[in-house]
């Protein structure tokens, strides 16, 4: 009992004296340099929580390592401790002893993240964390995207609800005004895109996250309300196959066997105009978080588009045929103006129908009348400028 007492009033003594002892504020991975303050020459015990360090000779310089695991990392000349590569098991109290006077210094490491993860899908919920093992107690000041305002909340942990894009970017832990953290949060949603596509072939319905975020996919659908008839597959989570789809009917949609990631495409076989409409994608997310987007299928019939593109070259090739005769038509009139002579014509009287009838209507009775008597070309068109 007497040794109980001894024990518990050394520890309190060490509590109350630490009112004078450094403290020091440390990142995950920084390095912390400590000073004892003893005499010159002097043996010096170095004790991380009341585990020995190292024990050093002052004469001699000679050290005896202890069992902490801060010795793995720690080094000494007696006077200073030097500790790097800090993790938040080294958050503590270090005592250097040195010919019956003790000093202390306490070390907390800092880490920030944030819960279940950085990337976040939208409307889920996520916790920030400023974490300062050993001292929950203290205080911090948190920055918010996107220009640093303060945060209304002190403590250590805060609480986001149904995120969305305000929330992403850098979020700042302020530890005493000496020691700032950050972790940057990113917001992402379900993507997807219209589609059309041309009656009786096979199509991709889109459906994707721009990449991989914290939350683990737990399920998921298709759904088509215009095509209760039609099944579509499901997503489930399993520990065998990790994600992804499941289904058996393919005989109208299609999708991979394999694992799935941030793509949850299906494959619409043989579309017809009845399957025309509106398709939605759901995903669900850990922690209750489900996401949908709508996309819309149009269907074309299959000659729709290539009847209106052969009407188009069609036009096009006629309007090339025009132009060099309305460019001859144009020199032969000038030509005329001018008082050059035109190329002969036939006598009217071997084409009677050509004075009566459009040009093409004469050509072609002509030709039907007497082959051997088709006038060329060029005097045909200039036969009836003329006339």
């Amino acid at each position: 009992m007497a040794t109980c007492k001894i024990l518990f009033f050394l520890f309190l003594a060490l509590y109350i004296s630490c009112g004078k002892c450094d403290v020091f504020y440390k990142r995950v991975g920084d390095e912390v340099s400590m000073n004892c303050g003893a005499p010159s020459n002097s043996d010096t015990e170095w004790k991380f929580d009341n585990v020995l360090i190292f024990n050093v000779k002052g004469k001699t310089g000679a050290k005896l390592k202890g069992p902490s695991h801060i010795v793995l990392k720690a080094s000494t000349n007696g006077e200073n401790l030097k500790v790097s590569r800090l993790e938040t098991r080294d958050s503590g109290n270090y005592i250097c002893s040195y010919s019956g006077s003790v000093k202390q210094h306490n070390i907390y490491v800092v880490s920030v993240f944030a819960k279940p993860g950085p990337v976040l899908v939208q409307s889920s919920d996520a916790e920030l964390h400023c974490d300062i093992t050993g001292n929950s107690n203290t205080q911090v000041q948190w920055l918010r995207p996107p220009n640093g305002q303060k945060h209304n909340e002190k403590s250590q942990v805060i609480k986001l609800k149904s995120v969305t894009s305000k929330d992403a970017g850098q979020w700042t832990c302020q530890v005493k005004d000496a020691l700032t953290l950050s972790v940057t949060l990113t917001v992402v949603d379900l993507q997807t895109t219209a589609v059309n596509v041309s009656e009786g072939d096979d199509t991709k319905l889109p459906c994707s996250l721009p990449q991989s975020v914290s939350q683990r996919v737990v399920g998921g659908k298709w759904k088509a309300d215009h095509l209760s008839d039609v099944s579509f597959p499901t997503l489930k989570n399993t520990e065998n196959k990790g994600l992804h789809w499941n289904g058996k009917d393919l005989s109208k949609v299609n999708f991979t066997t394999e694992q799935l990631s941030t793509k949850f495409d299906v494959t619409l076989k043989n579309v017809q105009h009845r399957d025309a409409g509106k398709f939605v994608c759901t995903v669900e997310f850990e922690g209750g978080a489900s996401r949908s987007v709508e996309m819309t299928l149009t269907v074309f019939g299959k000659n729709s588009g290539a009847g209106e593109e052969a009407e188009i070259h069609a036009a096009a090739s006629y309007s090339q045929r025009l132009l060099p005769m309305q460019k001859n038509e144009s020199k032969n009139e000038v030509e005329l103006d001018q008082g050059v002579r035109s190329l002969p014509g036939p006598r009217q009287e071997h084409y009677p129908c050509t004075r009566t009838a459009g040009p093409n209507h004469t050509t072609e009775r002509s030709r039907a009348q007497d082959p051997e008597k088709t006038p060329p070309a060029g005097p045909v068109l200039l036969n009836v400028l003329l006339a």
